[in-house]
């Protein structure tokens, strides 16, 4: 079994709240344009192209719902937080001159919020499946590491 990481980092986001009432089942969705920061070892300049637009990895496309706001008293977690459910698929191209070759790899999870914070960060999700050269894909997804806007994915094959 061979082990793969890739670090991504979203260059550009689109998302939209769905247009529903708040609370529980609001839905926010999501596209985001990835660039490639690392494949393993590899980093820009070292084994991979300095140049961003040609690293541009793909996109990671999804959904959030919230399911659940903690009431007082509430046994699992801090009153007025917020448990998002969270559904996304990378979709990545094939790069020249990268080992990273078109495929999807899907992801979920869930994660508490206080306000904007994340209560217990990192967020990771879980890989679900894959396509492609990851048809076998399970892992993880680490959300905001190193910075806020990378996505880090641990991907067993």
């Amino acid at each position: 079994m061979a082990t793969i990481q890739i670090l991504v980092r979203v260059k550009e986001s689109f998302g939209t709240d769905v247009p529903d009432p708040p609370g529980q089942g609001h839905r926010f969705i999501f596209s985001d344009d990835l660039v490639l920061e690392r494949y393993d070892d590899s980093t820009p300049g070292i084994g991979l192209p300095l140049d961003p637009d040609e690293r541009r990895a793909g996109t990671q496309s999804g959904f959030q719902t919230l399911v659940r706001v903690a009431a007082t008293g509430d046994l699992f977690f801090p009153a007025g937080s917020e448990l998002w459910h969270y559904e996304g698929t990378h979709s990545f191209n094939a790069l020249d001159d990268t080992p990273l070759q078109k495929g999807q790899v899907t992801a979920r999870g869930v994660a508490l919020f206080d306000g904007e914070n994340v209560v217990d960060p990192p967020v990771r999700f879980a890989i679900t499946g894959g396509t492609g050269p990851c048809s076998t894909a399970h892992g993880t997804v680490t959300e905001g590491v190193p910075e806020g806007d990378h996505r880090l994915l641990v991907i067993e094959l």
